[in-house]
């Protein structure tokens, strides 16, 4: 039986995994608000996910938790960047679209 975590818990459990299989070493994973982003990466390897993700379905969670984990690998969205995108997140030009809608409609 899985142990209940409260949701932005659950999200920084989910982002920890992505690390793993991304084989990528985050300094530190959070939760926190964020006004017009749902996640950040910093050269320092701090990830920042939006809390309000939390609320958002798991397919376009996993999109912004590998989107912003791979920048640890590659800091620009270059071809090398979108061929990894498109390597675990098959759909993620449709969900890329998706955050500006949502992201917009939250504010």
């Amino acid at each position: 039986m899985k142990p209940y975590l409260y949701p932005h818990q659950e999200l920084q459990r989910r982002a920890l995994s992505w690390a793993q299989r991304l084989k990528v070493n985050p300094t530190v994973v959070r939760v926190e608000a964020m006004k017009d982003k749902w996640g950040c990466c910093t050269s320092a390897g701090e990830v920042a996910l939006a809390e309000e993700l939390v609320e958002m379905d798991e397919r376009f969670q996993d999109y912004v938790i590998v989107h912003e984990l791979l920048h640890l690998r590659l800091p620009t969205h270059n071809r090398r960047f979108k061929a990894l995108m498109s390597a675990y997140i098959p759909e993620w030009r449709t969900l890329d679209a998706r955050t500006r809608e949502t992201r917009s409609a939250l504010d």
